[in-house]
């Protein structure tokens, strides 16, 4: 079990870099297009919805335990 949340919290400190790097591309400009800013938002929503759905389970399972 101890493995599982280790590998869980390693996935969500690397979703939670990319959401901060996504954040800043799009707020400093990088995307030269509107299909570019699109394809950044869409990116930024499913990494947010797939952090939620990671730190919830996590803490349904923190508080089992």
């Amino acid at each position: 079990m101890e493995d599982s949340l280790s590998f869980a919290y390693a996935v969500l400190k690397a979703i939670e870099g990319r959401i901060e790097l996504t954040e800043q591309n799009i707020l400093h400009g990088s995307p030269d297009s509107m299909e570019k800013y699109r394809q950044l938002v869409g990116e930024l929503n499913g990494l947010q919805y797939a952090k939620t759905e990671i730190k919830e389970r996590l803490d349904r399972l923190e508080k089992e335990e």
